[in-house]
């Protein structure tokens, strides 16, 4: 991870693992998590899920939380957001939190394409909108099964190159973890 974060040009998945072994009442939350969850956000139902990705962030890699989604600046306004910066070895890096999920039937290749080309291009949208100086943003996927991981590094390798830009995407398979995606 620190190479695809510290050089500007580089983009690539990371896969990581996460194995909830209490409730989510039952965390210790950092302060940034806990700002994370506390301040206002551009609303949805995805605060767990973007306080769990700083979360992780922090235990893994020592990220920071610089600014929440509604401290980040943009112009022009009305256009894709990220979820929130952080310090990561040394550089600011903008974090776009997302879930990876389907309600009937299997995820298929198609539904992991529709979701890394919408995201993908909304962080490119939102770092040409931001005001705010970052090297680097994360696409953070939380996946709901190994299948749904697999799945979406499958369709990662379909993605043209200037939709993946130098983005790095981290999908994090969630297991004991439900809450993450019904956000409670």
């Amino acid at each position: 991870m620190p190479v695809l974060v510290n050089d500007s040009s580089l983009a690539g998945v990371v896969v990581t693992k996460y194995f909830s072994s209490r409730e989510l009442k039952k965390m210790k939350l950092t302060l940034g998590g806990y700002r994370l969850l506390t301040v206002p956000n551009a609303g949805g139902s995805s605060v767990i899920s973007e306080v769990l990705s700083f979360e992780l962030l922090n235990k893994c890699f020592s990220a920071k939380l610089k600014k929440t989604e509604m401290e980040v600046s943009y112009f022009p306004l009305g256009g894709s957001i990220t979820d929130y910066t952080c310090e990561m070895f040394h550089n600011t890096v903008a974090v776009s939190v997302t879930r990876a999920m389907k309600y009937r039937g299997d995820y298929s290749l198609e539904d992991a394409q529709r979701l890394l080309n919408k995201k993908l291009k909304g962080v490119i949208q939102s770092t040409q909108n931001s005001l705010e100086n970052w090297s680097k943003q994360i696409l953070h996927v939380w996946s709901t099964s190994h299948h749904v991981t697999a799945t979406l590094v499958q369709a990662y390798d379909t993605i043209e190159p200037e939709t993946r830009a130098n983005t790095v995407v981290m999908i994090t398979t969630a297991e004991n973890a439900d809450y993450i995606f019904n956000n409670g």
